[in-house]
């Protein structure tokens, strides 16, 4: 399939460039989504909406990877976290409304596109703990990049994921606004300006919580869309 890491110049980012390689595989079978399972220890995956998407199949996290970016390649799902390395540019002034479900700018509260989903009570935007939670996953990013510099054993990778899981877990499960829906600054590589449904998802971590409720609608309307007559 001449799947790469290092796509976008992430060195997690796994996708192929090959098309056609890609099509004359796919053309064996009916099909509609892809996943390319890649054979490798290290963790990456990357997913694009209708495109494809890819999971490298021996890492810790390798069922964490499959969902979270099948999530991108089946319902347009955008990634909620910012605090990671991306190669795209971010910090612009303008943050004009994403076409991402969920993910939004909130111009205006009262046309948030999951307003029916908010939990009654919920404040727009809504607080959370967001400098304390950036100080630690700060730490956590620069062990990361340390760990790929000095190209570590991915066992040392995978090590820094369980402490990282079970701090963010506990962290963002304790908050005032835990497991409600409203709109949680800090969204799609954006510290300021975008913002994400709830607290915690698999699109924001990689925390065994599942997709928020929004993600969830998503997902429902696109099954909706290739199964009802």
């Amino acid at each position: 399939m001449s799947a790469e890491y290092n796509i976008f110049d992430s060195e997690r980012y796994v996708l192929t460039l090959d098309n056609r390689a890609l099509r004359d595989a796919a053309s064996a079978a009916p099909y509609e989504f892809i996943e390319i399972l890649v054979n490798e220890r290290a963790y990456g995956g990357g997913g694009i909406f209708n495109d494809h998407a890819t999971a490298s199949v021996d890492s810790a996290f390798s069922n964490y990877v499959f969902v979270h970016e099948f999530g991108h390649h089946f319902a347009a799902l955008a990634d909620e976290y910012y605090t990671s390395d991306v190669a795209y540019e971010a910090g612009a002034t303008a943050k004009p409304e994403p076409w991402e479900p969920n993910v939004t700018a909130l111009h205006d509260p009262a046309t948030l596109k999951w307003k029916n989903l908010v939990t009654p009570g919920t404040p727009l935007p809504t607080p959370w703990d967001k400098a304390a939670f950036e100080k630690h996953t700060a730490g956590i990013q620069q062990r990361r990049r340390d760990i790929r510099k000095r190209n570590a054993p991915e066992e040392e990778m995978d090590a820094l994921f369980r402490e990282q899981m079970a701090w963010d877990q506990a962290f963002l499960a304790g908050m005032k606004y835990s497991g409600k829906v409203g709109a949680f600054e800090g969204a799609s590589y954006e510290p300021r300006g975008l913002y994400r449904p709830e607290a915690d998802c698999i699109m924001f971590t990689r925390d065994p919580v599942g997709f928020c409720r929004v993600c969830r609608r998503a997902i429902d309307r696109i099954i909706d869309q290739y199964t009802r007559p």
